[in-house]
């Protein structure tokens, strides 16, 4: 076991250094490392993990979004929400329409069962998002806009899925007006809450900050945030980025906060939340492909290069209404995570009876659509980093 932490690591370091360089997604080599060691050899079986999903996936995306808020710019974050609200809301529902289009069609799924895979893969993973642009060289904005946008389409993904079960559990009927409104209040209670934790924390950590571990001490403030928002109703993952960027941000609430002394989350906070959220990544994408589980119908393999060609189409369509900054980018950043999983799981525990074909397409279409993106990032970055090799010849 510790020898394999030591070859997950070590492999995690060097992937990150093909990003760094070459801007080959660290995720892909991972994902590809969690396949080897998963069904491919038998080392750690899939069926053994495959119920710690759950767990590892609100670790992953808490740290990792938390970090990302951490890093990022409020005032340029508030400036490209309206345009990250459009293309997550866009985008969403044309992926979650094509691929229920898809599955009732090509798989020959009941119109139910095709809503909720639709509902399930149309967003992007906010945790792979984060981990794949933080390197790339690209704008802030577009940077801040793509966390931004996956973000909402995995709470989009989280609320509309979880309505659906509960409607076939019998728990609730379908009720469309219902669900648009426990959305709103599931991200107001998130936004609201990681926002008011962020400012308590921040007066509270003025008078911490010389503490040995108060950094830590903060991390763990974080998850229980996260804990308290899931257990309200809301999106712990949004609470999480929130939370993350009012402590980023802190020089902007220091009037606000009436604290005289100098607060700053400064270069040594960020540093260890860097080396944190590394450590999480690494076993994060691992761990996605330990738990792939490949089916064994041609068909499956069709329908999941279609879904991850149509979400590319959809991206697109979101991109041209707003044509945001970085758009090739944007258009080709599709990737899907850990919590399909989740919830792909989730309905072999409710013995669902489409829920081990879910499960294997949800495993097909996070491996293509995350090497879709890998190529396409490598690509546009290449040419990108050409450019700027000519103009500064030019120059």
């Amino acid at each position: 076991f510790m020898f394999l932490v030591g070859v997950i690591l070590i492999t995690g370091f060097i992937a990150d250094w093909l990003s760094r360089r070459k801007y080959i997604p660290d995720s892909i080599v991972l994902i590809l490392l969690g396949m080897l060691l998963g069904h491919v050899t038998g080392i750690l079986p899939p069926s053994d993990f495959l119920s710690f999903a759950g767990f590892m996936a609100s670790i992953a995306v808490a740290v990792i979004l938390y970090d990302t808020g951490l890093h990022l710019n409020i005032f340029q974050t508030i400036r490209e929400s309206p345009k990250a609200f459009v293309i997550a809301t866009v985008s969403y529902v044309l992926s979650s329409v094509f691929i229920a289009v898809s599955a009732h069609l090509m798989l020959g799924w009941d119109v139910f069962s095709s809503i909720l895979t639709g509902a399930m893969l149309g967003g992007t993973s906010a945790a792979i998002v984060a981990s794949i642009i933080e390197k790339l060289p690209v704008p802030d904005r577009t940077k801040v806009l793509l966390n931004i946008e996956s973000t909402l389409t995995n709470a989009y993904a989280l609320v509309i899925v979880l309505s659906l079960i509960s409607f076939y559990t019998g728990e609730t009927a379908v009720d469309p007006v219902f669900a648009v409104k426990q959305m709103i209040s599931s991200l107001s209670v998130s936004i609201l809450l990681g926002f008011l934790g962020g400012v308590i924390w921040l007066y509270m950590f003025s008078r911490l900050n010389n503490y040995p571990y108060a950094r830590l001490l903060t991390l763990s403030v974080m998850f229980l945030l996260y804990a308290l928002v899931e257990y309200l109703g809301g999106v712990g993952a949004i609470a999480s980025f929130v939370f993350g960027l009012v402590l980023g941000n802190s020089s902007v609430f220091r009037e606000a906060l009436l604290i005289n002394k100098r607060v700053g989350v400064g270069h040594y906070f960020k540093s260890f939340s860097d080396e944190i959220s590394f450590f999480i990544r690494v076993f994060f994408f691992v761990f996605l492909g330990v738990i792939f589980v490949p089916p064994e119908e041609p068909a499956f393999y069709v329908v999941a290069v279609l879904i991850t060609a149509l979400a590319l189409i959809a991206r697109y369509a979101s991109s041209v209404l707003v044509k945001p900054e970085g758009e090739e980018i944007v258009v080709v950043s599709i990737p899907r995570g850990l919590s399909e999983a989740v919830v792909a799981s989730l309905l072999i525990s409710l013995s669902y009876p489409l829920a081990l074909e879910m499960l294997q397409l949800t495993s097909l279409v996070i491996l293509f659509t995350n090497i879709a993106t890998a190529l396409g990032v490598y690509y546009i970055s290449s040419l990108y980093k050409r450019s700027q090799t000519d103009n500064v010849s030019d120059g």
